[in-house]
């Protein structure tokens, strides 16, 4: 099974611009390859506050296609019943581990995972030693503070697999984690 996150950055590793939550920041090219990328996973996982800044495009899109499931990881998981779709959208305290393992026992054949942030829910996962691979778009701007991609030290060795450009100035990184 591969776990791959998918994160947008600056140059100097912030998933946010300052204090504004979300990837406005983006480029026109990131924002035209994201959702094509996202759309080839069956499982989608994320957290609270990334599930808060999209959820008005994530409910209308969770109700139309039956075959995706979105979980949102928060600490708080009754505080979102009203938005749950059972099967479609379900939110959970569960430990990665406990989410990866519901997952291989589902009945849904699942080859990939993706994880969309935020930086608690990456470092949750790359601490668990499940990330496989990551797929950052490197952004050509320079914050100089805002959220790191990471909310945990870590010592995690990736080897680079291949780059691409999604325009004269944004690159797309794929790197596989070495445990």
């Amino acid at each position: 099974m591969q776990i791959i996150a998918i994160a947008a950055t600056s140059l100097d590793g912030f998933i946010t611009q300052g204090d504004k939550p979300g990837t406005t920041f983006t480029s026109k090219a990131d924002k035209a390859w994201f959702p094509n990328a996202v759309s080839t996973f069956d499982f989608k996982i994320m957290g609270r506050k990334t599930f808060e800044v999209s959820k008005d495009y994530i409910l209308p899109l969770t109700q139309n296609q039956a075959k995706d499931k979105r979980i949102v990881m928060t600490r708080y998981p009754e505080q979102s019943k009203a938005f749950e779709m059972p099967g479609r959208l379900e939110f959970t305290d569960k430990h990665p581990l406990e989410i990866v393992r519901d997952i291989q026992d589902s009945s849904i054949d699942t080859s990939k995972i993706v994880i969309l942030g935020g930086s608690t829910i990456y470092s949750a996962f790359l601490d668990a030693g499940l990330i496989t691979e990551f797929l950052i778009t490197l952004e050509p701007l320079l914050f100089g503070f805002g959220t790191p991609l990471l909310k945990t030290k870590t010592q995690t060795k990736l080897s680079l697999i291949e780059s691409t450009s999604l325009s004269p100035s944004t690159l797309l990184l794929k790197y596989r984690c070495e445990y």
